[in-house]
């Protein structure tokens, strides 16, 4: 267990190999160039302010459009440099201010252009619909004012939205507080290492301890984990309570019956999809109790507690994956994809999209942020893993589905929804699991087995729970009942219950944990990781067929953006989203690595 690296054998920013990192100038050549695009946003806004009352002219709604776009891609521009910046080092003063100014700007952006809508909707329905045909240029925003026309009985007065879009800090307020409070504000008791001493727990090194072979330190830093959020359980509750509120304020302002209809209906998902995944993962669940069973015996426990879950049934392979290793191995893993989606992937992996040193002050985590335009860049830290190599492999997956849809769509139609986005991340991750599965022996084999089952477990089986406890938490609320911290930890723990069976030891810790899972704070978000996932074991299987069908239709799934809906654009990509059959994959998977993993020789 690899904890007790110290800042003095971490490089500083400036010490990182310039190979190693990402190249922001190819956004802005340098700071004063950024100052004059972020001091030159508010001039934007006021232009297009000027356009409003003329949107029944079709040229002046062009004009206004364009406008909007221009502001959009210089915004996200601004955003993405400053905030990247400040990631590189968050001990930098300049960095953070950087980003802190930007800040304000969103709003302002979003109170610039929320006359749009509502004065669109204010024309009679047949001519909004034939706009896209009055003019040329008009023709790119046709989807967008179709959607217009969708949600047109969810969309408000001038005014109104006007109001609401000021709302936006207010309801993000505890969101805000609880990341503070979680990053900064709370502090763990030191914990039990491996060698016996103490040392200090932090959130970032949970799931290092978690992992631990000894128990001991895997019950220790549970206990005190949860101890500390536990002394907090009415505070986290009184967040999460306004939190949910606010979402309830949103929706109804926007006249949805639910919570849930109104997210969902940003990306014209229907219910039905959330409760199939609920459905059918529940009709799954006794494989979950067998791997539970399983993880007991091959551990030789006496029986599984919820701090032995993340503990590997087989240990990490020792294998050295450095950058260069990794990215050969990526270069056959991805075959199925094709040469041109390679070659563009290697493109970049040798072009500045990638920052990958271990520095101090580097932001923990990984991901990848399109920038339109531009490129794609991806934040990580290498520390030649199979696991660096994985989440090489995820980001570049995201980064990849940018960079082909900033190719081939107009900005208007870029960016794909968040019920995409996990897709083609996760794809990617798949073909790399497939392909060592495939090439390893003896217990390297077992490893990935005990990988891929773990993976299903925490994305699919752990998401859906956390989707289900949304929905009862949220319905809650509706039927006007308070969320305190009894009935949260009640209805988490029967959850919990239900997912991992009796053969499974609730202990008392896990009551807290529900108040450590920042995502929901976004509410109905994380059903979308399970959705995800499913779709891409789906896409993965058939690309794995060698189809040049199935190829060409997934690489121009990457190039749809947000072209379509997100239901049809995965359709067209080869799998059905309103049909179990995602999940049914999912799961008759996680049964056969079960069932080899079970007949195995260890």
């Amino acid at each position: 267990m690899m904890i007790n690296q110290t800042a003095a054998t971490i490089p500083a920013r400036e010490d990182c190999a310039d190979e190693q990192k990402w190249n922001l100038s190819d956004i802005y050549p340098s700071r004063k160039e950024w100052q004059k695009a972020r001091d030159g946003l508010p001039s934007q806004f006021t232009a297009i302010q000027k356009e409003k009352g003329r949107l029944h002219h079709p040229e002046a709604l062009l004009d206004c459009l364009r406008k909007q776009d221009e502001m959009e891609i210089t915004l996200s521009s601004v955003f993405a440099w400053a905030r990247m910046m400040a990631d590189t080092d968050t001990a930098n003063q300049e960095y953070q201010a950087d980003a802190a100014s930007v800040m304000p700007l969103l709003d302002q952006a979003g109170a610039a252009v929320s006359f749009i809508e509502p004065e669109l909707l204010s024309l009679p329905d047949p001519v909004l619909k034939t706009m896209p045909d009055a003019l040329p240029g008009l023709a790119k925003y046709r989807f967008r004012l179709q959607e217009l026309l969708r949600t047109k009985s969810h969309i408000l007065t001038p005014e109104q939205e006007a109001m609401l879009a000021r709302t936006g800090e207010l309801r993000s307020a505890a969101r805000n507080t609880y990341t503070v409070m979680v990053n900064a504000d709370l502090h763990f008791p030191d914990t039990l290492s491996e060698s016996g001493q103490l040392v200090p727990l932090s959130e970032s090194r949970y799931m290092t301890f978690l992992r631990s072979a000894d128990r001991r330190v895997r019950k220790d830093a549970f206990t005190k984990l949860f101890d500390t959020y536990h002394k907090f359980r009415n505070t986290f509750a009184s967040l999460y309570q306004s939190s949910v509120k606010a979402s309830q304020f949103l929706a109804e302002s926007r006249h949805y019956s639910t919570m849930r209809e109104a997210a969902l209906d940003a990306n014209n998902i229907p219910a039905s999809v959330y409760d199939t995944a609920i459905s059918v993962t529940h009709e799954f669940l006794p494989e979950l109790h067998r791997y539970m069973k399983l993880k007991q015996k091959l551990l030789h426990l006496d029986a599984v507690h919820m701090y032995d879950l993340y503990v590997p049934i087989v240990e990490r392979p020792q294998t050295v994956f450095t950058y260069e290793k990794a990215t050969a191995t990526l270069q056959k893993a991805l075959a199925p994809l094709g040469p041109a989606y390679r070659n563009d992937l290697f493109h970049g992996l040798e072009n500045g999209w990638v920052d990958r040193c271990e520095n101090q002050g580097k932001r923990s985590g990984a991901y990848s942020w399109g920038v339109y335009g531009v490129h794609p860049f991806v934040l990580m830290s290498w520390n030649n893993t199979y696991e660096s190599m994985s989440t090489l492999a995820h980001e570049m997956g995201h980064a990849m589905h940018s960079f082909y849809s900033s190719r081939h769509q107009e900005y208007t139609n870029s960016e794909y929804s968040i019920f995409c986005a996990e897709v083609a991340s996760t794809t990617n991750e798949n073909l790399l699991l497939e392909y060592m599965l495939r090439h390893a022996q003896g217990k390297e084999r077992l490893y990935y087995l005990n990988l891929y089952l773990e993976q299903i477990r925490t994305t699919v089986f752990r998401q859906v729970l956390f989707a289900e406890f949304e929905q009862i938490t949220h319905e809650a609320a509706e039927r006007g009942e308070a969320l305190t911290a009894d009935f949260l930890e009640k209805n988490w723990m029967e959850l919990n219950r239900l997912y991992y069976g009796k053969d499974v030891l609730l202990d008392e810790g896990l009551r807290a944990e529900w108040s450590r899972i920042p995502h929901f704070y976004r509410p109905f978000y994380v059903y979308q990781y399970a959705t995800g996932y499913a779709a891409a074991m789906a896409l993965s299987a058939r690309l794995r067929e060698g189809s040049e069908d199935a190829r060409d239709a997934y690489l121009s799934y990457l190039a749809s953006g947000g072209s379509d809906y997100s239901i049809r654009l995965l359709q067209q990509a080869g799998v059905d989203m309103t049909s179990r059959e995602p999940f049914d994959t999912t799961f008759r998977k996680f049964h056969e690595c079960l069932d080899d993993l079970e007949t195995s020789s260890f």
